[in-house]
């Protein structure tokens, strides 16, 4: 007998509540002697200060130099800021950077950029000379980190360009030099040979200066001398991949009473053919390319729009009646790109690049009525760590900048189909690894009929922000077993395959739990389908990200009796910690184990200066299995886990005081992080990404009133910044006694089953 199912319970963030939770930091021994490293870096400054005189690289009155720290020193506490000693010296980002040690080992370690003007390189060096900081503790601490101050090497500088390589369209990305950018500009023309009518220029308020051009390995060379270059790699080309079919054949049929809904799907691809019998009335097209539409072209955006109306349309025939799609479409074409390099001084061939990132920009600043959008392309280029594209910053920025009250885009976009190229071109493409988007990958079928990784599809990790990438997998099918789209032909279907159809899938998804829901905005749905994606193995992998996608949409916003989704949804005050309640009224009379799996992602502001601290903010998450466990810990002493609920422990607590043992704030945590260091808490635990998704089973009789705490963190000067979190957490609890669904709602009143529309509520008429 099937289980009875109910919606999923919302409102969890009226029972939040604000929380102390003290922050306690051991001292460690610094790598370098205070003495010995002050004479190092005064070496350092004059071998900058001889590099300049000698003009070895081309230098504005502003020079950038690179402060890089020893191994294990990623944390905030370790940015150089006491170094700063002159008014014109200023921090203006990071990345990290390789050394081989003296063992032969390959190490990586941070480096800052510093900005500063000939004087300011002066007064560090006197400074160090003079000792009249030495008594300074912060100061002191800061110069035994660091391993060495100089200029970024040209190796380091150019990026991604292969033996082979000998021209092409590249993406030059130049260092914030505020009162410079002008002049920085013209004199990178000047050493380039081009003129400003052969590049794109991008300047971002307080950011980066980012250039589109086409170079030869002769201009690189001129470039790679110049002392504001951040980093040159190449632009990568966008190509709408052709149907994989020869012929077409005759489509299901539309549905006989159109409806269109009322949620509304941005796409940004090749264009549709609005007439077609299965779009017709479900899509209005915005023409914004400059380039004129493609067969091509309009056939990758009648495939991709027909996914996020339909899905796969595999097992339809041309009988069969199709229901009207639960969301609209509004189709903005801005593909193709005219992308055929002739000549390097060829001003057309370059722009298209930045002009269609330009036109998403536009389109969506005035769009404020759409909330979700599909990018279904991107460059055919893997993304590198130490570099970000001013394609994944636009979207990143464009998802966080919104006015107070504002929901906030989604973008759900493809991560290419170079799974299958090797070494690092299987990585996945800009700008799928966006921090604030979703990042959709492509499974299928095997033999077994088992899900598995489409070999195309463009693997992880992700950048750092968002290392977990792809998010999700969704059926963008095979060879053998090919995913069925819309065709060009009016009423038709082809076949075809890729990541550019699995993305549209899941961007339908979105809109769907958002057409049954007045609940679900964007981004709880981008939680909810993490939420729900599901691994074999349990473990999120580079391939597979979090997981396969649930395939039946409509169970995401279901419960059984005993398991039971709970949504929270809110603003975390800057350096704030909140406690989430785990609702589970009588779950430590349950028989057997229960297992919690929550998920938590947030909206951040990303920091474009810093490729190695991108997310200006973040949430640390701890779980906490029993609200009556504490450790009462001294000084020399193990710690002594006390239960109050027990009557022999709780006789304890006052002799344990009395002899000077102190009761830990808050309830012993789950799980205990053995390695604290920054690195092993980013890699491991998903510090400073956007997403976290975790799960931990344990006996029932381990449980009693558990709970999250979140802790909202902040760099980079976004100490002061609230950060936007969607929550979900399951409990599934086979042995409870009793209706846990229920009981949650009869103990805490303000919880409320979301409410669940028929999708008719969103339709109106087509005239």
């Amino acid at each position: 007998m099937e289980k009875e199912k109910y919606p999923i319970i919302a409102h969890g963030e009226l029972y939040v509540e604000s929380i102390s939770k003290k922050m306690n930091f051991s001292p460690r021994e610094w790598p370098h002697d205070y003495n010995e490293a002050k004479e190092n870096i005064c070496q350092d400054l004059n071998t900058i200060k001889k590099k300049i005189q000698d003009k070895e690289e081309i230098f504005l009155e502003e020079k950038v130099l690179c402060i890089r720290l020893e191994p294990k020193l990623e944390a905030k506490s370790y940015v150089p800021d006491s170094l700063m000693v002159s008014e014109d010296m200023q921090i203006i980002g990071g990345r990290k950077y390789a050394f081989i040690d003296q063992d032969g080992e390959k190490k990586n370690a941070k480096l800052y950029f510093v900005k500063t003007k000939n004087a300011g390189i002066e007064k560090l060096e006197h400074t160090l000379r003079l000792g009249t900081k030495d008594s300074v503790d912060r100061f002191r601490n800061q110069i035994q980190c660091v391993k060495k101050i100089d200029l970024l090497s040209g190796e380091e500088k150019i990026q991604g360009l292969s033996k082979e390589w000998s021209q092409g369209a590249v993406e030059i990305v130049l260092h914030p030099l505020e009162n410079s950018v002008q002049k920085m500009v013209e004199t990178f023309l000047q050493i380039s040979g081009l003129t400003l009518k052969q590049v794109k220029v991008k300047t971002y308020e307080k950011g980066l200066t980012f250039i589109s051009a086409v170079c030869d390995r002769a201009t690189i060379m001129s470039i790679e001398k110049f002392n504001p270059l951040r980093s040159l790699h190449p632009m990568g080309t966008i190509d709408v991949e052709p149907m994989r079919t020869i012929q077409e054949v005759e489509g299901p049929k539309p549905a006989k009473k159109k409806m269109r809904s009322n949620i509304t799907i941005g796409m940004f691809d090749g264009g549709v053919v609005e007439q077609h019998a299965l779009l017709k009335g479900y899509v209005k097209s915005n023409e914004i390319a400059t380039v004129s539409a493609t067969k091509k072209s309009l056939q990758h955006g009648n495939s991709v729009c027909g996914a996020i109306l339909y899905g796969h349309l595999g097992g339809k025939t041309s009988s069969e009646v199709l229901e009207n799609p639960p969301v609209f479409v509004e189709s903005f074409r801005v593909l193709p790109i005219d992308t055929q390099i002739t000549d390097k001084r060829d001003a057309e061939s370059i722009h298209g690049m930045y002009e269609t990132i330009d036109q998403i920009e536009d389109t969506v600043a005035k769009r404020k009525d759409i909330k979700l959008y599909n990018l279904s392309f991107g460059p055919k280029e893997p993304i590198l760590d130490d570099n970000i594209s001013r394609f994944t910053y636009a979207m990143d920025r464009l998802t966080y900048d919104v006015y107070e009250g504002e929901t906030n885009p989604l973008f759900c976009i493809a991560v290419g189909n170079d799974g299958d190229k090797g070494e690092y071109l299987s990585r996945i493409q800009t700008p799928s690894d966006m921090v604030n988007g979703l990042a959709v990958g492509a499974y299928t079928y095997n033999l077994l009929g088992e899900k598995i990784r489409a070999d195309y599809s463009s693997i992880g990790p992700g950048r750092e922000g968002a290392k977990t990438k792809p998010d999700l997998l969704e059926f963008g099918g095979s060879q053998e077993r090919p995913f069925v789209v819309v065709g060009s032909g009016d009423n038709k279907v082809g076949i075809s395959a890729g990541t550019s159809l699995a993305t549209p899938v899941t961007t339908g998804k979105i809109g769907r739990l958002m057409a049954h829901s007045p609940s679900i905005t964007p981004h709880l749905g981008r939680a909810l389908l993490i939420h729900n994606a599901a691994l074999p193995s349990g473990i999120r992998t580079n391939e597979e990200g979090f997981g396969f996608g649930e395939e039946d949409i409509d169970q995401i916003l279901k419960c059984v009796d005993n398991k039971v989704t709970i949504l929270y949804s809110g603003e975390l005050p800057a350096a704030s910690t909140v406690k989430l309640p785990i609702f589970s009224p009588g779950i430590d009379q349950s028989k057997g184990k229960v297992c919690i799996t929550w998920t938590i992602a947030t909206i951040v502001n990303p920091d474009i200066t810093d490729t190695d601290a991108y997310t200006n903010n973040c949430i640390e998450d701890t779980f906490y299995p029993n609200s009556a466990i504490f450790n009462f810990t001294k000084k020399g002493k193990k710690p002594i886990k006390i239960n109050l609920t027990k009557p022999e422990d709780a006789q304890q607590v006052k002799e344990l005081l009395e002899l000077g043992y102190k009761m830990s704030e808050l309830p012993i945590s789950g799980a205990a992080k053995k390695d604290k260091s920054e690195s092993a808490l980013r890699n491991k635990d998903l510090k400073w990404d956007t997403v976290i998704k975790k799960m931990k089973s344990m006996y029932a009789t381990s449980l009693l009133n558990p709970f999250l705490t979140l802790h909202a963190i902040g760099r980079n000067g976004f100490e002061h910044e609230s950060i936007k979190y969607f929550v979900a957490v399951t409990v599934e609890a086979k042995g409870y006694k009793g209706n846990l669904y229920d009981n949650i709602l009869q103990t805490y009143s303000n919880l409320l089953p979301i409410e669940i529309h028929n999708i008719n509520r969103v339709m109106v008429p087509i005239e």
